[in-house]
Order: structure tokens, then sequence, then C-alpha cells
């Protein structure tokens, strides 16, 4: 060793006092989200505050009986309870004005849903995972779909595709099923070029043309 240097203390970086203690290790964030923070019991709490409000308002929801008409003001998101869903079931609450000027709510169940597209072939495969894998089966009816896709190429030809819709029981279990879903969906999206599409739709003629 050259006379005047000196060997690194350790602890330190040659060349500065920066402590030194092995490589850092990345941190990984994961963002909270409010409506999966929010517990169930706080979730019927607060339909039933919504509930003792739009009374007081003189909203009161119409259950059972004559029919009634009125005109619709205004809607709202909400939830039924459930014995066997602890967040309850989709529902839309309707506010009307009566003709006869006294005003009234409605509630209107559903089952939110969306699409997902399948390769042409990967039907039963695809239609078994989707049925016990997102969201950790949260799914609560699955159905194949025929739908046109304008997405793809020559599209106002009438191409039609086939889609599965996953229904829910609510909002929070579509959302758990979606992010374990659009990872894969997007990587396959990526995956499939030009040559793919257009095959895609070369195979869907084939067919039609056969089947005429």
């Amino acid at each position: 060793m050259p006379s005047g240097s000196r060997k690194p203390q350790n602890g330190y970086r040659r060349g500065g006092k920066t402590a030194y203690h092995g490589p850092r290790k990345a941190k990984t964030f994961t963002p909270k989200n409010g409506n999966e923070a929010t517990s169930a019991d706080e979730k019927r709490e607060a339909v039933a505050l919504a509930n003792s409000i739009d009374e007081a308002q003189g909203f009161v929801r119409y259950d059972s009986g004559k029919k009634r008409v009125g005109w619709l003001v205004n809607i709202s998101a909400t939830s039924i309870e459930d014995d066997k869903i602890p967040e309850g079931r989709a529902g839309l609450d309707c506010y009307f004005i009566g003709e006869d000027g006294n005003t009234f709510k409605a509630t209107l169940e559903y089952d939110p849903y969306f699409l997902v597209a399948v390769k042409r072939g990967h039907e039963p495969e695809a239609e078994e995972w989707l049925k016990r894998a997102p969201g950790g089966g949260v799914v609560k009816s699955l159905r194949k779909v025929e739908k046109e896709d304008l997405q793809m190429p020559n599209h106002l030809l009438g191409y039609r595709r086939t889609f599965f819709e996953l229904s829910f029981a609510n909002v929070g279990d579509l959302l758990a099923a979606r992010r374990d879903i659009m990872p894969i969906a997007e990587k396959n999206k990526k995956n499939m070029n030009a040559m793919d599409t257009y095959a895609e739709v070369a195979r869907y003629v084939e067919f039609s043309t056969c089947a005429n």
C-alpha cells in the first residue's frame, strides 16, 4: 500500500462519511383503500343512518302494497342486509314524488357485473378458473355471452366474440375479483399481437360460414 494512503474504516465508504450497514432493502408500500378498510358493521350503521335521514325527510321506503306511480327525482347506492353476506347485497335507492305529491323511495336490488374476453379455444379452462379463483371465490354467477367487440379490426362487419359475464352480490366483491383478474388480463393483452387479433377474426368468419 502506498505511503500516506489510509485503509477505509469499518462502517465508512471511501470518499465519504456515510455509514454503511449493508445493502438496503427495498420498501414496499401498499395503498389502503378506504372502502376495504371499512368494516361490514360500519357499513350497516351507515346504511341505517342514511335510512333514518331519508325517513326524516319524508322518503319512507315503499316495500309492498298497491302499485304506485311517481316521478324519479334522485338515486343513491345502498346495501341490502343479508345474513349470508356480511357486506350485504347491492341495491339502488330510487327517490320519487308521487302523483298525490307525497314522497317515497323504493329499493332496487341488482347484481353488479363485468365482462371478461376469452381467446377462442380457451373457454373451458378460463371458465373453470373464473368460477373459483378471483377474489377468493366471490363470483355469484357466471354465464357465457356473445357480443360485438368494438376494439377488434373490422368490427363494423358484426364480428362477435366470447365473453364471460361475472356477477357479484355487491361492489366490494366485484372489486376483489377485478384486482385478481386485471394483471392477468393486461399481460395477455400485451402478448396478443396484431396477427393474433386478425386470426381471431378469421376463425369467427370461418365458423359463421360453416354454420350458415
